[in-house]
């Protein structure tokens, strides 16, 4: 009797688990971004732009500054993500030579963080300053912070 009792409540416990939703995102996201925030304010940046989740965007970058940009996007059934920023140019060979990609940087419940970080030179050859643009596959949340 005992064993068709426990059989019982466990089969009703696992049933009430699957039912339950799991795609918790948006408050995983929330806490990231709190994550994000903290860490980045304790190292000196500031804030510039966050996008809503999106493929790409692109920023404007000044010269001698550095920059923190993080991606985040639902990791519930574990995509293979690609990220990027690259210098906007119609020269292949200054886009590969001024192309980064981030590191995995953690998980927060279904919100997955990537981080990619660069400074820029102390001048630019011209202009005061140069379009980034950011590539995210999946599409993602993307936050930006500043230091100079």
């Amino acid at each position: 009797m005992k064993k068709f009792l426990l059989a019982g409540l466990l089969t009703g416990f696992f049933f009430s688990a699957i039912c339950q939703t799991t795609n918790t995102f948006s408050a995983d996201a929330d806490k990231v971004a709190g994550l994000i925030r903290n860490g980045a304010h304790k190292n000196g940046y500031q804030y510039l732009v966050k996008f809503a989740s999106t493929g790409q965007a692109a920023i404007s970058v000044k010269p001698n500054t550095g920059y923190l940009i993080f991606f985040v996007y639902d990791n519930t059934n574990h995509p293979t993500a690609s990220f990027q920023a690259h210098l906007m140019t119609p020269d292949s060979t200054l886009m590969k030579k001024y192309t980064v990609k981030p590191f995995d940087r953690g998980q927060v419940g279904a919100a997955r963080a990537q981080q990619l970080e660069f400074r820029t030179p102390e001048k630019f050859a011209s202009g005061e300053t140069k379009p980034i643009k950011l590539l995210a596959n999946p599409a993602s949340l993307i936050y930006v912070y500043y230091k100079k």
